[in-house]
């Protein structure tokens, strides 16, 4: 196989992909959504503020989507470091959102500034320093965690290209980073765009669940289904481990979304 023909890759990625059904379709509901709700904001102002908010969280959010898709796209060609470079950039986008849905004036700064300046008020240490821990904790983690396997050469980026048996140079099928990835990039886009709603209303004061009851239903179903799924699948590394290791585990991880009573706050 030419390193640049990933035609083989895809194809073996996309009957993988026939056992992600559930997170593809939370993919496609994230996406609906974002886009959704941002183009029915779509029009000029006569307030050049407000113009310029609604330019900057269509950035963010368009982002986000843009995102999803190359990610999913890099995945399926078998580029898994380079996929992993847009998680991070989505986590990014996570944590400003976070900061945003409490600091809506922020957003107004935040488009007004460029390369360093724009880092030094809104780098992920300002970020952190700013928001609570239980909310920020995820996209913090995710954020390293992606940063280490596809933006820095590091341990993580050289193991990427192992499926057990050899070095490839190029894209190849690696079934378990596949699947693992894209569950992964599923839960990040999903936490993103829930927190992406609150920075909409605060910045328009208009609810996405009422605006779009169909689009927000969809979404909010298939965070439940990732929700569940992301627990069977702790009860099941958890079960697995016990066994192999012949010892007592102790209380298993909870989900970020525990205790949510599932109700939509924005």
């Amino acid at each position: 196989m030419s390193i640049f023909d990933t035609s083989s890759v895809e194809a073996g990625h996309r009957r993988l992909a026939s056992s992600l059904s559930q997170y593809t379709a939370a993919l496609e509901a994230t996406g609906v959504l974002v886009d959704a709700a941002l183009l029915r904001q779509n029009f000029v102002r006569s307030d050049a503020e407000g113009q310029i908010r609604f330019l900057a969280l269509s950035q963010l959010g368009f982002r986000l989507v843009n995102d999803i898709g190359a990610a999913i796209k890099l995945l399926e060609a078998g580029y898994f470091v380079q996929a992993a470079a847009f998680g991070r950039d989505m986590a990014e986008i996570g944590m400003l959102a976070i900061h945003f849905a409490g600091n809506p004036d922020d957003l107004l700064k935040w488009a007004r500034l460029e390369g360093k300046q724009r880092y030094r008020s809104f780098g992920r240490s300002q970020l952190k320093n700013a928001a609570a821990p239980e909310h920020f904790t995820y996209f913090n983690n995710r954020f390293d965690f992606f940063l280490e396997f596809g933006t820095h050469p590091s341990f993580q980026s050289i193991a990427a290209h192992l499926d057990g048996e050899r070095l490839h140079v190029g894209p190849h099928i690696n079934q378990s980073l596949f699947q693992n990835t894209y569950k992964d990039l599923a839960n990040l886009a999903w936490r993103a765009a829930d927190i992406g709603g609150l920075v909409y209303k605060a910045v328009f004061d208009l609810s996405v669940a009422e605006l779009l009851p169909n689009e927000f239903a969809s979404f909010m179903h298939h965070g439940g289904v990732l929700r569940n799924l992301e627990i069977k699948d702790i009860e099941h590394e958890t079960f697995t481990k016990s066994a192999a290791d012949d010892e007592f585990i102790g209380d298993n991880p909870t989900s970020p979304h525990a205790g949510e009573d599932g109700k939509s706050k924005v």
